[in-house]
């Protein structure tokens, strides 16, 4: 009877230590769970995976910055490892600085910068790898240009808690039932096997059916747990070498842009501190440059003939000649008519000077007798030598070459002859423009108050650039477009006759306000028009903006942004793909 006793007091206490297993896999469970709803989840945990939308910031920490500003510079520096990756740029437009000397503080040493190839400055001190808040001042010297930064940049401890799951929690938890030399997961593995193991034991042993399946159901929750802590994307232990880490652009959750010195470096973003201006509208026309047909000419024969060279040659494209210098001959050449024609004139006016002569002859000897008066002798004189001239000129025109001289100073630009050629009356034989002297005639499609057109210039290409004065412009439409006349104040050497030119100038009345170049607007995800401001030397803020075009560059900002705003008036279209 005892024995039966015992054995059943001993079956009680194993169904006992069975439902306590079974409590406390239910408990961990619980624990898991709650303890699992406030982890962040990692790459792969995104919107519809079971754990609610991203989180606004997912990347790993940045590296460790000091940033530092002046009146007349930025500076950034990136700690990696032992060295320090200074970034200088002008504070105004976010130039690179790569012309000065650095002399670095970093705790109590002196370190003296070194330029390198990209265009940084780079120190090194083992004060770097120190955790904790080290002081980091730099002197810049820039030709006259003196200024000191100061800033702080904080290293934080290497045994910090890494960004994903923390298993302290876990850890402490699963010590009651594994070593502590187990893995977080391998614990959670371990207990639900056990827990398993009990439900089915319970089953076996005291035919309990409701331990066995609060067995199994624990069991198998606490496997699929530990899975979920590690599954594929999902490690949590150190972070892997290809995640995403602070140091790469990102847009922030207040909207605000961290755009790195190397990513600025990259896609060369340039800014402006706005100010009001005062100025007017800028018209722009296509055009051309033309000769001055007060200081240019062509060369055209007026017979048909055969073109003779001067003595030294024909002169080439390119020589500089003077007004009256000779630049060949064109003999003259008749056809079968022609010369039937001279050689009939010529028969009449031999005769008529043979009839001259004799008549002259006669009225002398009656002069002599006072038959005829010396009135008439003379008129019958004039008659003979008349013709005699009219022969004389007809055969020189026969055989007398026209000689073909510059009309103007200046350089030959065409020379369309050779040595021997036929020309006619229609050819032009040479062109001469002097070069210093040119104009420039434009297009103007709009109707713009071009008669008040001022500081206009023509641009042909990056590097050549004319000042002009306006002149006219023609009063008839052509085609639906009206000419404007230019006068070329200073010819650059690069200019030629025909040369295609871009002309911007100045018209209207005078506004005054923010003006920015049409390349700072962007376009936000909203729909808005947008504008950058840099705020610190990596984060830039976009502003909506209020703006009217001002002209074909431009624009007039209304409201939106502030007199002393530093704007990204260079690369805001690519500030703003950072998403």
């Amino acid at each position: 009877m005892f024995r039966s006793l015992f054995a059943h007091s001993r079956s009680r206490e194993r169904e006992t230590l069975a439902a306590r297993l079974l409590a406390a896999g239910a408990a961990l469970l619980a624990l898991i769970a709650v303890h699992g709803a406030s982890v962040r989840a990692g790459p792969g945990h995104g919107p519809g995976e079971g754990h609610g939308p991203e989180p606004a910031a997912a990347s790993a920490p940045a590296s460790p910055r000091v940033v530092a500003t002046s009146e007349n510079f930025q500076f950034a520096g990136i700690v990696e490892g032992e060295v320090l990756v200074i970034y200088l740029d002008r504070f105004a437009d976010n130039s690179p600085v790569t012309s000065a000397k650095l002399m670095v503080t970093v705790g109590d040493k002196d370190l003296v910068a070194e330029l390198q190839r990209q265009g940084t400055y780079e120190v090194a001190s083992p004060v770097l790898k120190q955790p904790g808040v080290h002081e980091v001042v730099v002197n810049v010297v820039d030709g006259q240009l003196t200024d000191l930064l100061v800033g702080s940049v904080r290293i934080p401890s290497p045994t910090a808690a890494a960004h994903g799951f923390d298993h302290t929690l876990w850890s402490h938890v699963t010590s009651a039932w594994v070593p502590h030399a187990l893995s977080s997961k391998l614990a959670t593995t371990v207990a639900g096997g056990m827990v398993l193991i009990a439900g089915l034991g319970a089953f076996a042993l005291f035919r309990r059916r409701d331990l066995a399946i609060a067995g199994v159901v624990l069991g198998f929750a606490l496997l699929a747990s530990s899975a979920a802590f590690a599954g594929p994307g999902h490690d949590h232990g150190p972070e892997p070498a290809s995640a995403t880490n602070g140091n790469t652009p990102q847009r922030r959750p207040d909207g605000n842009i961290f755009l790195p010195k190397p990513t600025q470096r990259l896609i060369e973003v340039r800014t402006r501190i706005v100010a009001p201006e005062t100025t007017s509208k800028t018209l722009r026309f296509v055009g051309r440059i033309v000769a001055n047909p007060n200081r240019s000419g062509v060369v055209q024969s007026t017979i048909q003939g055969r073109f003779i060279p001067p003595k030294d040659g024909v002169v080439g494209i390119g020589a500089r000649v003077k007004a009256g210098d000779l630049l060949g001959s064109v003999a003259p050449s008749f056809i079968a008519k022609d010369a039937s024609d001279m050689a009939q004139t010529l028969g009449e006016l031999d005769q008529q000077i043979a009839l001259a002569r004799t008549k002259l002859n006669r009225q002398e000897m009656l002069l002599k007798t006072n038959v005829v008066s010396k009135a008439a002798v003379d008129e019958t004189r004039i008659q003979l030598d008349g013709y005699t001239k009219r022969r004389a000129e007809l055969l020189e025109s026969r055989v007398q070459p026209e000689v073909l001289r510059a009309p103007v100073d200046g350089l030959i630009t065409a020379a369309r002859v050779v040595a021997g050629q036929v020309v006619s009356q229609s050819d032009q034989l040479f062109s001469i423009v002097d070069t210093s002297s040119l104009m420039v005639e434009a297009l103007a499609f709009d109707q713009v108050p071009s008669d008040e057109i001022e500081q206009a210039v023509a641009s042909a290409g990056d590097r050549v650039t004319t000042r002009l004065r306006f002149l006219g412009r023609s009063r008839a439409l052509q085609q639906q477009y009206t000419v404007l006349k230019f006068e070329v104040l200073d010819p650059n050497p690069a200019l030629n006759v025909g040369t295609s030119v871009t002309i911007a100038g100045r018209s209207g009345e005078a506004v005054t306000g923010i003006v920015l170049p049409r390349a700072a607007l962007a376009q936000a995800p909203n729909g808005q028009m947008v504008v950058f401001s840099q705020k610190e030397p990596e984060v830039f803020e976009p502003k909506a903006i209020r703006f009217e075009p001002f002209d074909a560059q431009s624009i007039l900002v209304h409201a939106g942004i502030a007199v002393g705003d530093k704007v990204v008036v260079q690369g805001a279209p690519l500030v703003n793909q950072v998403r």
